[in-house]
């Protein structure tokens, strides 16, 4: 399988999720040239070939039909921040949006046995933190709250938006993404239990 029939498959896989409503969320791989990423507004769901582009690593559009979305240029700029970036997924789901609001300062994490299935934790017994950086539509301003957090090696929430994962491979950001989601689905659990 190639590096475009991986990512293709985890756009679409994502979106069977239901983790791209109304043709939300961002997908890219690293390629020779730079990065694959979608091209703005198609829907994920329908998600094909000739809806990727290839961008070199200032964002510009090398090969491909349509513009990339305006995160694109987050993309690049995590691809220069950390040459180990492989892939990055950005999806936007309830419970990220809402406890991304909810915890601007990052999400704490302990007890759940899913955490180990985030690179570089073997245990539930550790405190780990899910980072939030504040929103902008600005990418130069967003990229710099980014660069001010890193490492954030599973990835970040931004606030009030969703979670961009990353990974070395395509396999594992796609790991660190479903992992992601569903620590942040048992948080919002809890918080409804808590009250």
């Amino acid at each position: 399988m190639t590096s475009q029939d991986e990512l293709l498959a985890a756009i679409a896989w994502a979106a069977q999720q239901g983790w791209t409503p109304a043709t939300g969320g961002n997908f890219s791989a690293r390629a020779p040239q730079g990065y694959l990423v979608t091209a703005s507004g198609r829907d994920k769901t329908r998600i094909q070939a000739g809806d990727l582009l290839l961008c070199d690593l200032e964002g510009h559009v090398l090969e491909g039909s349509g513009k990339p979305s305006a995160e694109s240029d987050l993309h690049a700029a995590l691809y220069r921040l950390d040459p180990t970036i492989g892939c990055v997924l950005h999806t936007h789901t309830v419970a990220s949006t809402v406890l991304s609001r909810r915890f601007p300062d990052g999400i704490a994490l302990n007890g759940f046995e899913m955490q180990k299935a985030l690179q570089g934790n073997s245990t539930h017994d550790a405190t780990i933190c899910l980072p939030v950086v504040p929103n902008s539509q600005d990418m130069s301003e967003l990229a710099d709250h980014v660069r001010a957090g890193w490492p954030m090696p599973w990835g970040f929430l931004v606030a009030g938006h969703g979670i961009y994962a990353v990974g070395e491979t395509i396999a594992a950001c796609r790991r660190h993404l479903e992992a992601i989601e569903f620590l942040l689905a048992c948080v919002l659990e809890e918080s409804r239990w808590s009250k």
